[in-house]
């Protein structure tokens, strides 16, 4: 089925990797290389007395390979069977279907500028940064500037199997795992040719994509040695913005006239302005007769008529009339491109000394749509009485009103929208080496990595030369309009911009007015790595097994950007260069300690204890540690838990940013909880910045009762805490924290000489502490062949979590508990999936509901200042039908794949951004039915 905790005894050769772990740290590449090289040996190896047979699979979850139902910390292994059925179209997808990753981001609608076309894993709701990515065991170089790893470019068609580890696992596998750890195993000793290709579309006719891969692998040498290649390539064309019906219906937050509830849900919620500009008000005159000016629009050809404010109008939003619908801008789902290879080679040049290496490369591309160039309330603009464009009309009313200038707003249409691009690339290669002696185990390797990564704003406003452009007079010599600037420097290029009516612009006004912001990063990581396992020596109650080894890594990044950037000159975008760079020593040691065995009520009993000693360049030496225990007092009966100590110490952006902007919205309580759209966000580093630490605890049991042979059933509790966890205050807890008297959060802000908030610093802080809580639960069963009068394997599966606790306290502030959220932020209570599969000689059937929780929509938010309180809970079907044939030596399978069987849309849930959102796309299907049919062999 989809979900393994499996229960095998490890195999005697993967004796003894514990307690070694206060100083030097085994490199990952042990651990998965043990679990690779033994998995033959472990679907051969009986079940232990009074387990049930499960499953054939070695887990490891610590730096010693063993049986996942044997180990303390709780490992759940996905197969590469159950990845394709649950998503065929990428890794990531396939893997968020756990409740335990359900908030991974993807291609979805406003995911952010600066992670386009990329999917990072996010164990716990904790952020991908505390969540460790693993290929084959191994770090790899970061794909992005925030340290993670994207997990659409790992060649899928060749991973074998995924292990999740959940809670603290730093002291096993390194920093960074504060969450836990999602280590991609491949099949490295394939042999033979096989491939897939697949198309899907939604019922809707959008979201065409399609999948092809191809891999190969043969033995050379006699046996002694063997070469994998392999290749994918896919391509989701999106679906476009307001491309659903609850999607272009406008579903928002607005000030509400009567005054309880502050805010109330409405529909065609609009930003106040239009494509043609629309003037807020006179500058020069009385108050009176600048107030003559407000509400004129212009329609296109620069025709002047009224405009309507709607309903609800506040500074910046209305209901209906005249305003501009800012959802239906950026797309439901972006679109995506990307590509990976991937090449090993291994041989043996004795039975106890092997080399090897491999090569990893992966492309991402994609483009999207981000906001028009926009000048709203928080940025207008100022047109002089002299305009050369101002109709005359509009003239005459100025002089004979005394008013000099026009505040005037306009969303540019003009070229579409302002776009962003973003290309990465990864390249990584490892040489290494592994072997026996005096019949210890023992890996060594070396890593190269690279990531080039390019993120473009296209179309994006200079603010300076359109501010210059717009100041539009006629020339006194030739009569031609011209810029003003230009009459007092001809040479200056200004090319002048006419704002009234959508279409007005001239090309050479946009080609002026316009640019590229953009920014190219370089980021480099070298790992070195060995270590050395075994068993030391014969317990009482069985082998004492251990793994002890030392790594070396360093990563460094440069950022290179346009000459204009950082200078502040565009609308949105602006990046400024920086560079930064770390190295990491670190040394472990694990144990793993029989301490009892077939004693009344001790049928066995098992501590794994592991240590940790990193020293960072940055901020200097820490320690971590992990205590487990693992006890079956009966047959069917197994309690585990572990106690440690995590750490993560600050990624490089984290410290060096130098800054970026984006744009942020705010309910302000200082102004009675007014919508202020359209602030200007600087994003930027901090290098302040100290490690977080965690204490995580977990505990559980495993039940496989005797009387049902082939049913597992466990539950885990889970307790993560962080003190100084390192985060971005949002920006509407910022503001309101500030209100509530948390100075701190004050100072996140600038306001002008009216109180109206302009900017906001966006930068990482250690807060107080955040904190998570909740339990797990899983159920399988897999069924005797011919139970079900079927030819073939029945299975089932359920996995569960509920989320008691997703807590966050700022400095200063009272702590703010999310746990229940299911609207603003992805918490709710519950999450889970339920999963049937058939396999049979020829035909396959596959069947998954997929259960998100309701909850509040934001917790912090009463009755009395939100109308919307509740969201409703969700369930989606999936399934798959898939028919095999085989052909001589080869076989060739044929599936069809439906998501969302039922066509669910997703509950109404608007997020807090600038741009509206209706739903919460990290919790709730976005796209509708979609088909995906394909093909897959196997030579």
């Amino acid at each position: 089925m989809f979900f393994h905790r499996n229960r095998l005894k490890a195999p005697p050769c993967a004796s003894l990797i514990a307690l070694a772990a206060m100083l030097y740290g085994m490199p990952a590449a042990y651990a998965a290389d043990q679990a690779s090289d033994q998995a033959g040996a472990a679907e051969a190896a009986a079940p232990a007395e009074g387990e049930n047979k499960a499953a054939d699979i070695i887990v490891t979850g610590s730096r010693i390979a063993r049986a996942g139902f044997t180990a303390p910390t709780p490992v759940t292994v996905v197969g590469a069977d159950q990845l394709i059925k649950v998503a065929p179209s990428t890794l990531a997808e396939s893997l968020r279907q756990l409740p335990s990753l359900t908030n991974t981001s993807g291609p979805q609608r406003n995911s952010g500028s600066s992670r386009v076309g990329q999917s990072f894993l996010n164990l716990r709701s904790l952020g991908p940064n505390r969540t460790l990515t693993l290929f084959d065991g191994r770090r790899m170089v970061s794909t992005s500037l925030t340290g993670s790893v994207d997990a659409n470019i790992l060649p899928s068609a060749i991973v074998q199997r995924v292990e999740v580890v959940t809670g603290g696992a730093s002291a096993a596998y390194g920093s960074d795992a504060v969450a836990g750890v999602v280590n991609f195993i491949l099949d490295k000793n394939f042999t033979g040719l096989k491939g897939e290709v697949n198309y899907g579309i939604a019922q809707a006719g959008d979201n065409r994509e399609i999948r092809a891969t191809l891999s190969a692998g043969a033995k050379f040498a006699e046996g002694r040695g063997h070469i994998l290649l392999s290749g994918e390539y896919f391509r989701n064309d999106g679906v476009p913005p307001s491309a659903r019906p609850w999607a272009n219906q406008g579903w928002g937050f607005i000030n509400n006239p009567a005054g309880t509830p502050t805010l109330v849900l409405k529909q065609n919620v609009r930003t106040v302005g239009t494509y043609g500009g629309l003037i807020i008000g006179g500058n020069g005159g009385t108050a009176a007769n600048n107030a003559l000016f407000k509400g004129i629009q212009f329609l296109p050809g620069g025709v002047a008529a009224p405009y309507n404010y709607g309903t609800y109008t506040t500074s910046t939003q209305q209901v209906g009339g005249d305003g501009v619908p800012t959802e239906n801008i950026q797309e439901i789902n972006r679109p995506l491109e990307r590509a990976s290879a991937y090449a090993h080679v291994s041989f043996d040049v004795s039975p106890s000394f092997s080399l090897f290496a491999d090569a990893i490369y992966g492309r991402s591309s994609s483009t999207v749509n981000n906001t028009y160039n926009r000048r709203q309330t928080a940025n207008p603009f100022t047109i002089q009485r002299d305009n050369a464009y101002l109709p005359d009309a509009i003239r005459a009313q100025m002089v004979t009103a005394g008013v000099t200038s026009l505040t005037m707003l306009r969303f540019s249409r003009e070229r579409g929208f302002i776009v962003t691009r973003g290309d990465s690339d990864t390249m990584q290669g490892t040489i290494g080496a592994k072997g026996t002696i005096a019949g210890l185990s023992w890996n060594a390797y070396y890593l190269r990595g690279r990531t080039y990564q390019t993120n473009a704003t296209l179309n994006d406003e200079i603010t300076g030369k359109f501010n210059e452009a717009i100041d539009a007079v006629v020339s006194p010599s030739g009569g031609q309009i011209v810029c003003r600037s230009s009459l007092t420097n001809p040479g200056n290029g200004c090319a002048p911009f006419n704002v009234f009516g959508e279409g007005s612009p001239s090309n050479a006004a946009l080609n002026y007015t316009r640019g590229v912001s953009w920014s190219h990063a370089i980021i480099d990581a070298d790992v070195a790595s060995a270590s050395i396992s075994g068993t030391l020596f014969k317990g009482w109650a069985g082998p004492i097994r251990f793994a002890t080894g030392g790594e070396y890594r360093s990563e460094k990044i440069v950022l290179t950007t346009d000459s204009l950037s950082p200078t502040g000159a565009f609308l949105l975008g602006n990046p400024n260069p920086w560079n930064g760079k770390y190295n990491v020593k670190e040394g472990f040691v694990e144990v793993i300690a029989p301490l009892a065995k077939d004693l009344p009520l001790i049928r066995d009993l098992e501590l794994n204890a592991a240590g940790r000693i990193t020293d960072y360049s940055t901020s200097g030496q820490v320690s971590t540690w992990k205590l487990g225990l693992s006890y079956k007092p009966v047959d069917d009966l197994r309690l585990r838990g572990t106690r440690s100590r995590d750490i993560r110490a600050p990624n490089l952006s984290e410290l060096y940013q130098a800054g970026r902007q984006s744009i942020a919205s705010v309910n302000d309580p200082f102004k009675n909880n007014i919508r202020v759209t359209g602030i200007l966000q600087n994003n930027s580093g901090n290098p302040g910045l100290k490690p977080e630490i965690a204490d995580t605890l977990t505990f559980g049991a495993i039940y496989s009762p005797s009387f049902i042979p082939r049913l597992n059933f466990s539950v885990d509790f889970y307790d993560i805490s962080i003190a100084s966890a390192i985060d971005n205050i949002a920006s509407q807890t910022a503001v309101d924290q500030c209100y509530a008297g948390t100075a701190a959060a004050c100072a996140l802000f600038t306001r002008d000489a009216g109180g109206n908030i302009t900017t906001f610093s966006a930068l990482p802080i250690n807060l107080a502490s955040a904190k998570t809580r909740g339990v797990d639960f899983e159920l399988g069963y897999s069924a005797p062949e011919g139970m079900l009068g079927l030819k073939g394997n029945v299975t089932l599966r359920a996995v569960a979590t509920y989320l008691a606790k997703q807590e966050t306290t700022t400095p200063g502030g009272a702590p703010i508990d999310r746990a229940g959220e299911a609207g603003v932020n992805p918490y709710p209570r519950w999450r889970g999936v339920a999963q049937f599969n058939y396999q049979g000689p020829a035909v396959g059937g596959f069947l998954q509901a997929r259960y998100v929780g309701g909850g509040a929509y934001d917790v912090t938010r009463g009755p009395s200042v939100i109308d919307l309180q509740n969201v409703q809970a969700q369930v989606y079907f999936d399934g798959q039908a898939s028919f095999k044939a085989p052909m001589g030596g080869s076989e060739i399978e044929l599936f069809l794949n439906i998501r969302n069987i039922l066509d669910n849309a997703p509950p109404i849930a608007p997020e807090n951004a600038n741009v509206p959102v209706a739903y919460n796309a990290f919790l709730h299907d976005v796209i509708g039915r979609t088909f995906r049919v394909g093909a897959r062999f196997k030579y």
